[in-house]
């Protein structure tokens, strides 16, 4: 397969996460279902940052952030930046996942995800006024659950399209 098609694949799953992000749920599903929503965009972004470091740059990791900023509703350039840092996060600590435990893995992504959902809550508070939630614990650990079988199905797309 060409490199192109690598590409693609990798800026569809990048979408999709988007798409992910940014969908409701139906309405009969009860209200707390929704507070158990993992950061999908949080979970893509890591993974490819570990997996292939060199392919995904900040730029566009900051643009697939500001997009998502415009679909969710939120300030400008909160979605960039912390997507940025995961990915910064990803480069920097890349040999050193490889050797770490599923449950290392899930602890080091509940972190990352809580500390982006603070950044959140923060900025959300400054601009809008609302307050924070206790519920934020709740959606890192649903994030942070959420790595282990995000991470094997992105490891067999990224085999059965031989992404390097």
């Amino acid at each position: 397969m060409n490199a192109l098609i690598r590409g693609m694949v990798v800026l569809s799953t990048l979408l999709i996460g988007m798409l992910v992000t940014v969908g409701h749920l139906p309405r009969g599903v009860p209200d707390w279902v929704g507070l158990l929503r993992p950061e999908w965009m949080v979970l893509v972004c890591f993974y490819w940052a570990i997996e292939l470091p060199e392919r995904i740059g900040l730029v566009g990791v900051w643009l697939c952030g500001t997009l998502v900023d415009v679909l969710v509703g939120d300030a400008i350039g909160t979605n960039g930046a912390c997507l940025a840092a995961v990915s910064l996060a990803g480069w920097k600590l890349q040999p050193r996942v490889r050797l770490y435990s599923p449950f290392q893995e899930v602890a080091l992504v509940f972190a990352m995800c809580l500390g982006v959902l603070l950044i959140k809550a923060f900025i959300d508070n400054l601009l809008n006024g609302v307050a924070y939630s206790p519920y934020i614990v709740f959606n890192a650990v649903c994030t942070g659950l959420w790595w282990i079988p995000l991470y094997r199905v992105l490891g067999r797309v990224k085999a059965s399209f031989y992404i390097r």
